[in-house]
């Protein structure tokens, strides 16, 4: 892997291009604030973090129109009915620049399923007390097309972990993990345990931030923000696992067919024009 690091004051981030332009690890004072990517591993679902991008989340058998034109796009996830997260966490990377507390990756897919080819960039910034990842997508073909962006982080999880995070409502999902039904919920607002007996993966909808992650006794607290692009908010929270996501994105599951995909955060893009959103991960 072409694992290299980022460092400002006690924060330190580690990263790799090759892995889906990745986060293998944040850590303040050497303890882990995102899950750690175990030594040696090529699976990138065992990363800290990876983009979204050209969309995020699942695609119902992988297929929309837009302005009359059908996308027929493969699975790319083992065990899962649908294609999800797009292109990019599957992707090489390229370095475009790098500080001690900086990097910026590129990426342009020669060949892609989705039918507007496009330009990502990613950048990470660190400071000593948080840190800021950035996530653009530039639509670079001459006729209009959808896009959608988000980050995928996982946080270290305990039995008292907890989270806070305001939101309106919350997407009902079907047994392949397809939005069914938006209900007025918010199962977050006064913070509650992440730690359930069965599988939590919903997305909520009208977050505007911020989320507090609470690790457990004696770990740290964590104070998720994003930019007003990211006003959708998955939990994903596997029993017995050793991790959970907060995950920022910019729309619901399945947006592209649904009646009215704006509506659910899809952006139609012009030929050249940019959809940029940030997240930000700061120590309370």
């Amino acid at each position: 892997m072409a694992r290299d690091t980022l460092q400002a004051g006690d924060l330190r981030l580690a990263f790799d291009p090759d892995l889906g332009g990745a986060i293998l690890s944040l850590t303040h004072e050497g303890e882990d604030l995102l899950r750690p990517t175990p030594d040696g591993t090529t699976d990138v679902l065992e990363t800290a973090c990876f983009p979204l991008v050209p969309y995020a989340n699942r695609i119902a058998d992988g297929r929309f129109t837009f302005a009359g034109r059908t996308a027929a796009l493969s699975r790319n996830m083992a065990g899962q009915a649908h294609p999800l997260h797009g292109d990019g966490w599957r992707a090489v990377w390229q370095v475009e620049a790098k500080g001690a507390d900086f990097v910026t990756l590129v990426f342009e897919p020669a060949a892609t399923e989705w039918p507007w080819r496009y330009r990502a960039r990613q950048t990470f910034r660190l400071t000593p007390d948080g840190s800021t990842f950035e996530v653009s997508v530039l639509n670079a073909v001459d006729t209009p097309g959808p896009f959608g962006v988000g980050f995928h982080p996982y946080f270290p999880h305990s039995a008292t972990a907890r989270l806070t995070a305001r939101t309106t409502g919350l997407w009902q999902s079907s047994a392949d993990l397809l939005p069914t039904e938006l209900v007025a919920a918010a199962p977050w607002a006064d913070g509650a345990p992440v730690r359930s007996d069965r599988l939590v993966d919903h997305c909520h909808t009208g977050w505007t931030g911020p989320a507090r992650i609470d690790l457990g006794p004696g770990r740290p607290s964590l104070e998720v923000t994003a930019s007003p692009e990211l006003g959708w908010l998955h939990v994903f929270a596997p029993p017995a696992e050793d991790f959970f996501c907060v995950e920022p994105v910019s729309h619901a599951p399945n947006a592209l067919n649904m009646i009215d995909p704006a509506a659910h955060g899809m952006r139609v893009l012009s030929p050249g024009e940019m959809l940029s959103a940030w997240m930000r991960i700061d120590l309370m």
